[in-house]
């Protein structure tokens, strides 16, 4: 288990001086704390700063060292997933996430993906959201420079070049911008991980309904359908089945 970001108050210099809770305050006081082994006040300290809906992949991948250090395994897996959404190519975030993971009682043996489709899922995963929004509006913006180069050198031999790479960035903008509709529509897809030690599957939304079978702490599924209290879950083996929401957490 690597070390948390001690260095992430930079990440939050950028915070309104307005807000109530001095968030880099409780975020260097939680980082003391973990330094020191007082974990139980670490996590106490980076969940006040959650509760300010702050959004930072060191927030999320500190309170997940924090409760791996407490063996609570569920919620460092829960938290290193919500790290990895914002930064998916963070070697320490991966690490730890699958570190986490080999401490977990509930495992799927599931045949090893080809060697292309593993790739593709690791390229469509490669870049976040942000990312993926920033790289199209530089493409455009170098699209529209490109289209004024043009129109004022279009009588000359740079007129074709500019041409040439203008029509490369319009395609790459088209491949960006797919890439980043995927992506918008693969977000909305929602998993939970089981935080509790272990939990019934149940084979309805209802109170009493027949156990299905047994899960784990920390064994994570995609979300199927929902009711106020049940969620449906999907296994990573094809098993579904529903559970009370107080479980889970959702990321």
């Amino acid at each position: 288990m690597r070390n948390p970001l001690l260095s992430s108050l930079l990440l939050f210099l950028m915070i309104n001086s307005s807000l109530a809770v001095d968030v880099q305050g409780l975020m260097g006081q939680g980082n003391g704390y973990y330094e020191k082994g007082d974990f139980e006040s670490a996590i106490a300290s980076y969940e006040k700063v959650l509760a300010t809906e702050m959004v930072s992949p060191a927030l999320h991948y500190n309170l997940g060292c924090a409760y791996f250090s407490e063996k609570q395994y569920g919620r460092a897996i829960l938290q290193f997933e919500k790290a990895r959404q914002l930064s998916p190519r963070d070697p320490d975030i991966l690490h730890n996430l699958e570190y986490a993971r080999l401490f977990l009682k509930d495992r799927f043996d599931l045949p090893e993906p080809m060697p292309f489709i593993a790739g593709f899922k690791a390229l469509r995963n490669g870049l976040s959201l942000a990312e993926l929004k920033l790289l199209e509006q530089v493409l455009f913006s170098l699209l529209i420079l490109g289209i004024v180069l043009y129109r004022l050198t279009r009588r000359s031999s740079m007129g074709r070049i500019i041409l040439t790479v203008s029509i490369s960035l319009g395609a790459l903008l088209l491949v960006v911008g797919g890439w980043l509709t995927d992506r918008v529509i693969a977000s909305s897809d929602m998993h939970a991980i089981l935080l509790v030690d272990e939990a019934e599957v149940s084979s309805a939304p209802i109170p009493g309904s027949s156990t299905l079978f047994v899960i784990h702490e920390g064994t994570s599924a995609e979300i199927l359908d929902a009711t106020d209290a049940w969620y449906e879950l999907r296994l990573e083996d094809g098993k579904t089945g529903w559970i009370n929401h107080e479980a889970v957490g959702l990321y």
